[in-house]
């Protein structure tokens, strides 16, 4: 997952969006090539005559061997299936066409025309725009090879004909006041294309530079003798005569048509990733396999639960960048406000509001009946990705699930969302300690871990594998160069300190499980959540069962059950085998702290006093 391989410009590999180091002529060569066919054999013979050429003759087969060898070692990380199979009589590259921007650009090149035979001006405006976006030069630069040059004269032609037909959309919506430049540049770059040359003059005309239209027709008209030693076509000449009468046939656009090209149809709303997301492979996997699946009537929907500070967040937006290319009417954001301390979670009315608006509608229904009507309506025949972020609960997502087979979304929650329909579910759980010392490794200063790598494990163990814990570590650390990774290890150390020492700026473990706390439901299973809470924190052991809980309590068993049960759906309460329950650490300090400073507690035998 996360492999994208780049053409429209200097060759580029990249992993994560991490640049793939591969060297060599005859490897960028073969990989090249196979990624213009990818989904498809490409015969052996075809790759050693055209990237092999006629040197080498006698031992071209192995080296064409070891160089697919070489590839295979070098992809396999980032794909889950064999990266470059063998077929028959050849080879084969098996990634998804949407992860190399060659194909990628024809596909959205191809929706764009599409949707402007559909009368879709807006939707087809944003599609191009996506497409242009792709290149970052010529194609295949610097790559030498004939089949190279003919590739690349070939996406080249694809390009500028896709830059016309965008134009010509622009025209017809009246923006021909922008595209003047950026048909001026054109024409400069390909003089003898007679169609961008009669756009120029027509826009020129529309923006009332009509001497400025007549001049490109003479300069057409002496570059074509010139060079070609031929008059300019028909069309051009016909359009001439069209800007020196004024005929009105020039002036045909349509103001409504306008208004809809600088709609935001197609909304980009992904948030930015970060480069020391690490881990979560399985799961990485697992959620491409729900949101790649070919449509099957009703929208992918993928969950992603698991306590504060965990890491869904991360993982659904790492997840979501790696397929954003898939879905051609862009990627839906909203954060849903669960896990966000002193906030209220927003209603389903007010997250159908935000949506809608980034559809493009101005005008939001005011019940919740109507804007899911609506919202449903718009994205019935769309394909978009929604990323649902910090849920409450299913009632809060379930109207925000859009209609379109072509959809699909990700939902994160500290619940389990088990009652979405068809949903697949990942649950999250902290991190094994070698992806926790990556991940310290990746956000902290390499040359103080260096330094000290014992401290560095201890603040790493004293984390307890929570992605939010080791982040504001590394951030306590960053803003204080002076001290050692020791002095915060000795803090962490000391389990009266340790909640102060992983709270900074606006990060905080506390803050993270009060939210959980926040959100337990009404009296009374929430009041007996709340105070089972507490009095499960006290004992030193590291589990406990309903019946430990009845003891602490004083209530009858099936009330403490029921009370546990809750506190494991709000995640304050792990999993340790049938009929046991673990409280971990970071939240025991927490219970601890609401304990003594709610009722005095700080051991079991405490409770006595209070009765």
């Amino acid at each position: 997952m996360g492999l994208e391989i780049k053409i429209l410009g200097p060759w580029e590999i990249t992993a994560h969006g991490e640049p793939a180091a591969l060297a060599g002529e005859r490897r960028v060569g073969v990989l090249a090539r196979l990624a213009l066919s990818a989904g498809q054999p490409v015969a052996a013979k075809q790759l050693l005559t055209q990237v092999w050429g006629e040197s080498s003759a006698t031992t071209a087969d192995k080296q064409l061997h070891i160089v697919v060898s070489k590839l295979r070692g070098l992809l396999a990380p980032y794909q889950d299936d064999e990266v470059i199979a063998t077929v028959a009589g050849g080879y084969q590259l098996n990634l998804a066409r949407e992860h190399i921007d060659a194909h990628l650009f024809s596909a959205l090149a191809g929706q764009a025309r599409a949707a402007r035979a559909r009368g879709e001006v807006a939707t087809a405006d944003g599609l191009f725009r996506r497409a242009l976006a792709l290149w970052r030069g010529e194609a295949l630069a610097g790559m030498t090879a004939p089949w190279a040059q003919a590739e690349s004269a070939r996406l080249q032609e694809e390009r500028l004909s896709a830059l016309e037909d965008h134009v010509d959309l622009r025209l017809g919506a009246g923006d021909h006041h922008d595209v003047v430049p950026v048909l001026t540049a054109h024409v400069q770059a390909h003089p003898l294309r007679e169609r961008s040359r009669a756009q120029l003059m027509l826009a020129l005309y529309r923006a009332s530079r009509s001497p400025e239209a007549l001049d490109v027709y003479q300069d057409t008209r002496r570059i074509m003798i010139d060079e070609l030693g031929i008059e300019p076509g028909p069309a051009l000449r016909r359009l001439q005569q069209a800007v020196l009468r004024r005929d009105p046939a020039l002036d045909r656009r349509s103001p409504a048509q306008r208004a809809a090209l600088a709609a935001p149809v197609i909304p980009i709303e992904l948030p930015a990733g970060t480069r020391a997301f690490t881990g979560r492979g399985v799961e990485l996997a697992a959620l491409r396999e729900t949101l790649t699946a070919p449509p099957s009537g009703t929208p992918a929907v993928a969950t992603i639960d698991g306590a504060g500070g965990v890491g869904k967040s991360a993982l659904a937006v790492h997840a979501a960048h790696g397929v954003a290319g898939r879905f051609a009417d862009g990627v839906l954001y909203v954060d849903l406000r669960a896990a966000t301390p002193g906030r209220r979670p927003l209603s389903p009315l007010g997250a159908l509001s935000r949506l809608l608006r980034s559809l493009g509608l101005d005008a939001v229904p005011s019940t919740l009946d109507e804007a899911v009507a609506r919202y449903r309506s718009l994205t019935s025949a769309r394909n978009l990705l929604v990323i649902l972020d910090d849920a409450l609960d299913a009632a809060q997502v379930g109207p925000l699930i859009p209609a379109g087979p072509a959809c699909a979304v990700v939902v994160t929650s500290r619940q389990t969302m088990t009652s979405l329909e068809l949903a697949s579910h990942t649950r999250l759980t902290t991190l094994g300690h070698a992806d926790a010392t990556a991940l310290f490794d990746r956000l902290g200063d390499p040359a103080r871990i260096r330094r000290e790598p014992e401290a560095a494990q201890r603040i790493v163990r004293y984390c307890g594998g929570l992605p939010l814990a080791l982040r504001i570590a590394a951030a306590r650390l960053a803003a204080r160069p002076d001290r050692t990774l020791a002095w915060l290890a000795g803090q962490l150390a000391d389990p009266g300190r340790r909640l102060d020492a992983l709270q900074h700026a606006d990060l905080s473990i506390r803050d993270s499980i009060a939210v959980s706390l926040e959100h337990l439901p009404e009296e009374p299973a929430g009041y007996d959540a709340a105070h089972a809470f507490l009095m499960l924190a006290l004992p030193d052991t590291a589990t406990c069962t309903a019946a430990a809980a009845s003891a602490l309590t004083g209530w009858p068993e099936r009330r403490a059950e029921a009370a546990l049960t809750v506190l494991l759906d709000v995640r304050l309460l792990e999993p340790a085998g049938p009929g046991r329950y673990r409280v971990p650490d970071l939240i025991r300090l927490h219970a601890r702290e609401q304990a003594a400073r709610m009722y005095g507690l700080r051991h079991p035998d405490d409770r006595l006093a209070t009765a």
